[in-house]
């Protein structure tokens, strides 16, 4: 007997199915999936390893390029050109004789450069450094981590893990536990085993699990451990990615726009109360805890010194020595990280940038509706009323080009001559809103000063109390002037100060005195 009626429960499977398949084209895109596809994949996994041993987590680009260059041959064995990536990563042929070049191949420097291009590879500028810095991609540590996992032949359904599981699901079920007499049953049955190994081991019986069970429980430990290098490079690139959200929800004019610069300006951390912030504010809480870190580096040296650990190889020894102590450098970049964006965000807030890229968001989209509106009616053909100049591009010798030395400051720019009679008062209160100058306290200052003499100018105030905040406490002292002093036509005066910098100033500023005392908001 047969049916025409549709089967809901295939088309739901087959919705699933396709939809699980969707996923999985976006996936092949990814960076870990097409270095895992790539035909010199062997060669590229094998150098990366080589080139990042333990310890060596990040390298300036003239070392990266001399370890990539002692097995570039490598990548030269297969004389058959890839495609798609492979075509991608490997880059343009290289002229003969460059550094680091097999005959007849790509340099070392070509790879690197499309490695990165591919995202094996992450460019870090960091200004502690003269030099560009390299490190693996996340994507590649995980291809990495997979492929040794193939290479290691350990099934990952050991007795040992499958006792982790069960001691993580008890201790969170009792943890989680509503009901107080449950809770005391739990606690009673626990004491009561204690009490029996209590009594066991007063009788001379001492139970111990079998060698190799316990190395494979600490080789298990020591995996888990392994793939946290990982998570912090993607902890990072998923802090960068909080950040761009928040970025383009305050340019945003629909959402939550008000609520999160009301968030901002009062001084939350969207970054550590978002779901990335939290996992990693935890994770970085207990590896600083120093109660924590004594206990777990005795339990680690207590386990080395047993026989069972014997077993283990130099690099797993080592491995688990410095367990947690090749975690602290990772984990305070990644805090770096957290911190050098919230601070950004928040300048990006309160400096009022971000009005200016609203602004410029809003005539691109106008201009986007604009051309949709018309790309109906007027043909790409059609000719338009405007001349445009020919682009020309001026070509010189590469001789001409001085290199930049890092390490050289430079000439100082000329200095710019400015004429503090032309600021008004609004730029002023906006010059103080924008950089927290304390108001409060030059007002304390102008009245201490003003008190003693009778009357005081911004000269005297500043001879008198030198600015705490540089050039930022002149402007606040103008700022209560143009209020609450009174002006001198045509008169002015020269106002000196020593900046953050240790540098002194001067400027020529409109003359004010101050004939009462400023009130004290």
């Amino acid at each position: 007997m047969t049916t025409t009626e549709p089967n809901r429960w295939t088309d739901r499977r087959s919705d699933a199915v396709a939809a699980r398949k969707e996923i999985y084209e976006q996936l092949r895109r990814a960076s870990t999936w097409r270095l895992l596809a790539a035909t010199k994949a062997p060669a590229v996994l094998a150098i990366l390893q080589a080139t990042f041993p333990a310890g060596d987590r990040r390298l300036p680009r003239s070392e990266l390029i001399a370890r990539v260059g002692a097995h570039v041959a490598l990548l030269h064995d297969d004389t058959a050109e890839g495609t798609g990536a492979d075509a991608a990563a490997d880059g343009a042929e290289a002229a003969d004789g460059a550094e680091g070049e097999a005959r007849g191949g790509r340099s070392a420097a070509e790879y690197v450069d499309g490695w990165v291009r591919e995202g094996y590879l992450t460019r870090r500028d960091d200004p502690q450094h003269t030099e560009t810095t390299f490190e693996p991609s996340p994507a590649t540590i995980d291809a990495i981590q997979f492929i040794a996992s193939l290479e290691e032949h350990r099934p990952t359904t050991t007795e040992s893990r499958l006792t982790l599981v069960v001691q993580q699901f008890e201790r969170l079920a009792q943890e989680t536990e509503t009901d107080r007499d449950v809770r005391l049953a739990d606690l009673q049955r626990r004491r009561e085993r204690i009490e029996a190994e209590i009594r066991e081991l007063s009788e001379g019986e001492l139970m111990l699990p079998s060698p190799e069970a316990s190395a494979d429980r600490l080789r298990d430990i020591l995996q888990v451990a392994a793939e946290l290098s990982g998570d912090f490079l993607q902890y990072r690139e998923d802090l960068r990615a909080v950040d761009l959200h928040l970025r383009e929800q305050i340019l945003s004019p629909e959402g939550s726009r008000g609520e999160i610069l009301e968030q901002l300006l009062a001084g939350d951390d969207l970054l550590g109360q978002s779901s990335v912030g939290r996992t990693f504010t935890a994770f970085f809480r207990m590896l600083n805890d120093p109660a924590q870190t004594r206990t777990t580096q005795d339990l680690v040296d207590r386990l080395l010194e047993r026989d069972f650990a014997r077993s283990l190889g130099r690099d797993e020894r080592e491995r688990l020595a410095n367990v947690f102590s090749d975690l602290y450098e990772p984990a305070q970049e990644v805090l770096d990280v957290k911190t050098e964006l919230y601070r950004s965000l928040a300048r990006f807030v309160r400096s009022q940038d971000f009005r200016q890229h609203r602004v410029l968001l809003e005539a691109l989209q106008e201009a986007q509706g604009v051309a949709l509106a018309q790309k109906d009616e007027v043909s790409t053909r059609a000719p338009f009323g405007l001349d445009l100049d020919l682009s020309r591009v001026q070509l010189g010798s590469v001789s001409q080009h001085r290199l930049k030395d890092p390490t050289d400051p430079g000439a100082p720019a000329e200095a710019e001559v400015h004429d503090a009679t032309s600021l008004s008062v609004e730029v002023l209160q906006d010059l103080v809103r924008t950089n927290d100058i304390d108001t409060v306290g030059l007002t304390a200052h102008v009245n201490e000063v003003r008190g003693a003499g009778g009357q005081a100018s911004i000269g005297d105030v500043l001879r008198a109390r030198p600015a705490e905040q540089g050039l930022a406490s002149v402007i606040g002292l103008m700022f209560l002037a143009t209020s609450h002093a009174q002006p001198r036509e045509g008169s002015t005066e020269i106002v000196t100060w020593r900046e953050l910098d240790g540098n002194d100033y001067a400027a020529r500023v409109p003359a004010y005195y101050f004939l009462e005392d400023v009130p004290v908001e």
